[in-house]
């Protein structure tokens, strides 16, 4: 690679090289003060952007720019690939949405082996993802993967829902910040729902009036609470009923009572915090006579 000056309306974009979903000229300044006069670009023999693209969009701002320094080598399309790859995520790190972009455009020119010795990419490349990467790396799930409020797991189970469904999770998922094991809740919940009484799941919301959570304080277990009454009514009826039971008996705040999971047995924990072992010798010999 050498370093040459080039005009901006030199270079072009090629989208077989892009990684910047969306691209970030503000963050241009604060590394070009980091770097100094470093070349922020790298371009091929046909002055396309390789690598830089959010510093391109920078330079573009900054009008009075003329002339600036950049990269030139001569590099194949996989090259272009693992380099732009590197490079931002060393200086930036790439959103969900990007690394599978990067996995889309990777994968007919490099295996697995190749890619994981090559880059940190941190997504395990299996054949579920494989098989719904074309789905998952669309349109549809564009800005929520960005933005990063669904995980990669969560992502590739909305691949199983109904459009219209996994339409109104998403919108959900947007609206309201669920964690990991959360977000897999509410898919796992839903998808039951909606088998067990044919209904759509906006129908589900509606019913369950999910979109009054949105603002409220702590909606991530209100809404949970509500989804997880509508799936278990039963259980969630005798849970009611445990805690009204439990409260009536007042109990101490160094005991606590626990049923088995789901009540399948008839079967009650107790739990008394002690700090005297003296206090635990008076307990047993009451438990005894």
């Amino acid at each position: 690679m050498v370093v040459k000056k080039k005009r901006l309306d030199e270079l072009k974009i090629n989208e077989a090289f892009l990684l910047s979903y969306p691209p970030r000229p503000e963050l241009g300044e604060e590394l070009k003060k980091q770097l100094f006069d470093f070349p922020l670009i790298v371009i091929n023999k046909k002055n396309e952007i390789i690598s830089g693209i959010d510093f391109y969009h920078y330079f573009k701002a900054q009008k009075e720019a003329g002339e600036i320094d950049v990269l030139q080598g001569d590099f194949t399309i996989k090259e272009a690939l693992f380099l732009n790859f590197n490079l931002k995520n060393k200086f930036f790190g790439l959103n969900l949405y990007e690394k599978l972009i990067f996995v889309k455009k990777i994968g007919n020119l490099a295996g697995k082996p190749e890619i994981y010795a090559k880059t940190d990419l941190d997504i395990n490349l299996n054949r579920e993802l494989l098989d719904k990467l074309e789905y998952v790396s669309g349109s549809e799930f564009k800005e929520i993967l960005i933005k990063e409020r669904v995980t990669l797991k969560s992502a590739l189970m909305l691949c199983d829902f109904e459009k219209e469904d996994r339409k109104c999770l998403l919108d959900l998922f947007a609206a309201v910040y669920f964690s990991t094991s959360q977000q897999l809740k509410i898919l796992e919940m839903t998808e039951e729902i909606l088998f067990r009484d044919k209904i759509s799941a906006a129908d589900m919301f509606k019913k369950l009036k999910i979109g009054e959570y949105f603002k409220a304080e702590k909606p991530q277990k209100k809404i949970l609470d509500e989804i997880f009454k509508h799936r278990f009514p039963v259980y969630s009826k005798k849970e009611l009923e445990w805690k009204r039971a439990i409260n009536d008996l007042h109990l101490p705040g160094n005991v606590k009572i626990s049923h088995y999971p789901f009540f399948e047995k008839k079967q009650v924990d107790v739990h008394i915090a002690l700090q005297d072992p003296v206090e635990l010798k008076k307990i047993v010999s009451r438990i005894k006579t």
